[in-house]
């Protein structure tokens, strides 16, 4: 693909038709996520060095409405460029998710996307009569009718699935570092691209873990697979199943979870920046359960039950180890 067009599509200057071409080449794979990955990469970098050191406030609201981005100030943390270069696959697949049907030219099958908005999750039923509960911030790909062979959705995010039994089409959920493949089952996926792990739980019946290369890995229930991204490499562990699914009750449960993912969690359920500004917390990991509680209790929970102190400013949260 030109690479004057992927640029048009970073500055918003393209038409429906040829944003879905630009959609499908980078779905392709074949080292076209990686090229636009580079030349988003570029892009955000040059709109960055426009952002004035004197207002940084004002300048980054601007850049904020411009993208049409809630959560573009991850990008802005110390850490910007490898949280950047890990958040790109996560910003266009929104820009694209916004549409909420749109024709697959190479499935020629209508597809469907579903997302939950607004800090809200959503129930989803699928056309076999599957159901599906989306978390924050999660999208799901599928189409208005399944194939006679399998049954194919996309997460980005994370969901609880509760399938309905086919032996002869097996459900399959594909995320961006293995497939989930199924039966008839219900189980939790969590595949946020800017987490540092992907995580399946099975809850009852049967699922398998299927990556290129490689021996498909089978669950049984309360059994739960964690992809460590910077490894590369799969752990399977025992688990109380309710406390993975609590996140539909508001609940966030951890368990020896490493601060930085406790972080992320709090970003994505209270939708406010947060920060670890100590080297050590970021090897601290939480063990504790914050039952609906708002963003300052939480974070006064964290101080009382760890070594951990914070302070809340206007558009962000630090955090630090005690002294």
């Amino acid at each position: 693909m030109q690479e004057d067009l992927l640029q048009k599509y970073l500055e918003n200057k393209l038409g429906p038709e040829e944003k879905e071409l630009v959609f499908r080449w980078i779905k392709k794979g074949g080292g076209n996520q990686k090229k636009f990955n580079v030349l988003k990469a570029k892009h955000v970098a040059g709109a960055l060095k426009s952002i004035s050191r004197e207002e940084p406030v004002s300048a980054f609201n601007i850049f904020q409405k411009k993208r049409n981005l809630k959560r573009l100030y991850r990008s802005l943390s110390y850490a910007a460029i490898v949280v950047l270069l890990i958040s790109i696959s996560f910003t266009f697949y929104k820009d694209h998710f916004n549409i909420q049907q749109k024709n697959s030219s190479n499935a020629n099958q209508d597809i469907l996307i579903a997302h939950s908005e607004n800090g809200a999750k959503k129930k989803i039923i699928l056309p076999d009569g599957s159901t599906v509960i989306l978390n924050i911030d999660s999208y799901i790909e599928y189409p208005i009718n399944f194939k006679k062979e399998t049954r194919e959705v996309s997460l980005i995010g994370e969901a609880t699935f509760d399938i309905v039994h086919d032996s002869l089409r097996p459900f399959i959920v594909m995320t961006e570092h293995y497939n989930v493949k199924v039966l008839g089952t219900t189980f939790n996926v969590k595949s946020y691209p800017n987490d540092t792990q992907t995580e399946t739980t099975l809850i009852t019946g049967k699922v398998e873990l299927v990556r290129e290369k490689e021996e498909p890995i089978i669950l049984a229930p309360s059994q739960q697979a964690v992809f460590n991204k910077a490894k590369n490499k799969i752990k399977i562990g025992k688990v109380i199943s309710e406390d993975v699914v609590a996140w539909q009750k508001g609940t966030l449960v951890f368990k020896n979870t490493p601060m930085q993912q406790v972080a992320l969690d709090l970003e994505r359920n209270h939708n406010k920046k947060i920060i670890i500004k100590s080297s050590k917390l970021l090897e601290y990991e939480y063990t504790g359960t914050l039952d609906n509680l708002s963003l300052e209790e939480s974070l006064q929970l964290l101080k009382v039950s760890s070594p951990i102190d914070f302070k809340i400013l206007k558009y962000e949260i630090i955090l630090n180890m005690k002294e």
